[in-house]
């Protein structure tokens, strides 16, 4: 059979409802994280279940072998009405291409062999079941975006669509073994994992602190490059690869050319640092996503969750926004790297409109007011719709934390010619004391990009940042500065001709 044929398994979780979901940009440290966290929660279980990977192994010998761990409190004890009999430790099933004896760590697992075309080789995954909850995490390509990132997924409908697509290549590769891997799902049947699962396993990929139970931390494999194969590292290559430790001082005989490698340019160390922090961010709002689904939420916690999503959504933005700047402002050396602006026709009226709640809802937080004058005819504009949305966040952001509360922001969006412009006027609170003691002081530069307002802490695109954003969009941007009243803000776009 031509494995060509198949479908590859981000394609099969995003085939059908629910959707899995998704984390745009999560890198390989992230997939490791994940990985680990799962192994911990089905250790943390006793082991009950199976856990089925490619395609390499993500499961050391010791996690098999090795005694259970003596847990404080573990998650949850299986379900009362289940017969012991069918508390079943499966031995692991690994899906690869390779079927060199060094590349198959554990004794006892399954191997279901991959053709080299097949698209399971370019995407790592794990699937878990076990008697409290069942789960699948993929790391690849979006079938739609092909924007690289990670999928999760504890909907016993999305493990059960993975569960398919895998059985294929257990027919393909290893019919003997069917009927085994059928029985696997009559013995581990799928079901909704409680709330404490889904706690745990944030709290797992939150902190990072594996040993916290005393075993020893899940030992994965080096990370892949995003592009490439495979790997097929040896035993004793392993050993040669050493990750020196962060607080160790360079070696003086250290070559000059690996010193200069080292030391990060201000936009490197910001990607990195904006990776690090949307990281977390995304994987919270995964969670709170997950818990949101469920029906038996008293209103007051689903209050609060929704609180909490909010939040991390308008920080994973403000974040998404800085890593756009640096892209634009200071684009990486290597060629082909980063996203490139795509100017198209777009109708700016119902893109303002989407946004109009949001932008409230940040204004009104700080206490002032915002409201929007639109004329019923507007002509289209032409710039980037993903970036413009972004930048414009952006803006309002900057405005509703620079504001002072009680001011009263007039947008206005008119047509200037051969431009369109949207306007936002700030107007401080009209006592005048008031406004002369809620003036910002003037916001102190971090690097090329970012500012800080001393008064607030609030982090911010500089304005000449800002600006150049604008311009990459086809537009420009004007700030008019008003002693004790407010600034105005003024942005055009090239309409559509």
């Amino acid at each position: 059979m031509n494995s060509r044929r198949f479908l590859s398994l981000m394609e099969a979780l995003w085939a059908d409802l629910p959707l899995p979901e998704w984390l745009p940009g999560a890198g390989e440290r992230s997939w490791q994280q994940t990985v680990a966290a799962l192994l911990q929660l089905w250790q943390e279980v006793g082991q009950f279940g199976v856990v089925i990977g490619g395609p390499v192994s993500w499961w050391p010998p010791w996690v098999v072998r090795d005694p259970l761990p003596q847990l404080p409190s573990p998650i949850d004890a299986p379900e009362p009405n289940l017969k012991l009999r069918e508390l079943a430790r499966e031995d692991p099933w690994l899906f690869t291409p390779d079927l060199s004896p060094e590349s198959i760590l554990t004794p006892g697992q399954t191997v279901i062999p991959l053709l080299p075309r097949d698209p399971l080789v370019e995407e790592p995954f794990l699937l878990v079941l076990t008697p409290v909850f069942s789960v699948v995490a993929a790391q690849g390509h979006h079938p739609h975006t092909r924007q690289r990132g990670m999928m999760v997924s504890f909907e016993p409908e999305v493990v059960h669509r993975a569960w398919q697509i895998l059985e294929q290549r257990v027919q393909q590769g290893r019919p003997d073994r069917l009927p085994f891997w059928q029985q696997l799902m009559k013995h581990h049947p799928l079901m909704e994992p409680h709330v404490r699962v889904l706690a745990r396993f944030s709290s797992l990929l939150l902190l990072g602190n594996l040993a916290e139970s005393g075993s020893p931390p899940a030992r994965l494999p080096p990370a892949r490059a995003e592009n490439s194969s495979v790997p097929t590292t040896r035993p004793e290559d392993k050993q040669k690869r050493r990750i020196p430790a962060a607080s160790s001082p360079p070696s003086h005989s250290q070559p000059a050319d690996q010193g200069q490698q080292n030391s990060l340019s201000e936009a490197e160390l910001l990607r990195a640092l904006i990776h690090e922090i949307q990281t977390p961010l995304s994987t919270i709002r995964t969670l709170v996503s997950l818990i949101l689904k469920r029906c038996d939420l008293p209103p007051r916690v689903r209050e609060y969750v929704e609180k909490i999503d909010r939040e991390c959504t308008e920080q994973i933005n403000r974040f998404g926004l800085f890593f756009q700047a640096t892209e634009t402002v200071m684009p990486t050396a290597t060629p082909g790297e980063g996203r490139r602006l795509q100017l198209e026709p777009i109708a700016l009226v119902d893109l303002v409109r989407q946004n109009l709640p949001r932008w409230q809802e940040q204004v009104e937080r700080r206490g002032s007011q915002l409201e929007l004058e639109i004329p019923d005819e507007l002509p289209d504009v032409v710039s980037d719709p993903k970036a413009l949305e972004a930048v414009l966040f952006g803006m309002v952001d900057r405005i509703a934390r620079s504001t002072p509360a009680g001011s009263h922001i007039r947008a206005q969006l008119v047509s200037a010619g051969e431009l369109v412009k949207l306007q936002f006027q700030v107007n401080t609170p009209e006592d005048n004391n008031v406004a002369a003691a809620a003036e910002p002081k003037s916001p102190q530069a971090i690097g090329q990009l970012l500012v800080v307002q001393p008064d607030t802490g609030a982090v911010s695109l500089s304005l000449p940042v800002t600006q150049t954003l604008f311009r990459a969009l086809g537009g420009y941007l004007t700030v008019r500065h008003r002693a004790h009243r407010g600034e105005v803000l003024n942005i055009y776009l090239p309409r559509q001709l």
